[in-house]
């Protein structure tokens, strides 16, 4: 995978970005933002860089909330993201562990499986692949031909993404739309994460 880099500054928490227009553009944008209100199927988010944003979830739309793991539960043949800093030694280190939903989630999350991303005033790099070992504070994952293995201390955050429902999307929870689609009204959203604690939202 081609590795990303983002050269931004200053920035509080990791993730990405969107700026809406366009009636109706076929294209997908990724928006990350808080709910400020939620009326039926349509959201009120304001983005990160204070944009208000309605978003529009469509009737089949996948809901994905993130729950409490542990390094116990990353297991062989699971599915991870990493989020991890470069060390001095030159081996890296993970600072939060993503179980996904059984499925890759890099197309759907907009990242690519290896790709730099920005973290609290710095670059941290993102990792996506299925686990090949877990122990000894390594976890070993593969994707596509290459493996790495990256250090995790006891210590490291673990969450586990969730599926849910609409019904479960609430104002104040931290949110991210990888795919939308640019309508005129805003944006329509077939795939969200919602959470408590925008720390979470690191990939």
């Amino acid at each position: 995978m081609i590795t990303i880099m983002r050269s931004v500054v200053g920035a509080a928490a990791v993730v990405f970005s969107l700026v809406a227009s366009i009636a109706v553009a076929q294209f997908s944008l990724p928006l990350r933002g808080r709910i400020e209100s939620v009326d039926n199927q349509t959201l009120l988010v304001k983005a990160r860089d204070g944009t208000m944003m309605n978003v529009k979830l469509t009737d089949d739309v996948q809901v994905f909330t993130l729950k409490n793991a542990s390094l116990a539960d990353i297991k062989p043949d699971v599915l991870v993201g990493i989020a991890a800093k470069h060390q001095m030694d030159g081996s890296q280190k993970a600072v939060e562990i993503y179980i996904l939903a059984g499925e890759r989630m890099h197309e759907p999350w907009g990242r690519e499986a290896n790709s730099s991303v920005l973290g609290d005033d710095e670059i941290l790099i993102y990792i996506e692949g299925t686990v090949l070992a877990n122990g000894d504070q390594t976890v070993t994952i593969k994707y596509k031909e290459s493996e790495n293995k990256i250090t995790a201390l006891a210590n490291v955050r673990v969450v586990m993404l969730v599926p849910a429902t609409a019904t479960d999307v609430k104002a104040g929870e931290y949110f991210f739309a990888p795919n939308g689609k640019k309508v005129s009204v805003g944006m329509l959203a077939s795939t969200i994460i919602v959470g408590n604690d925008s720390a979470d939202f690191a990939m």
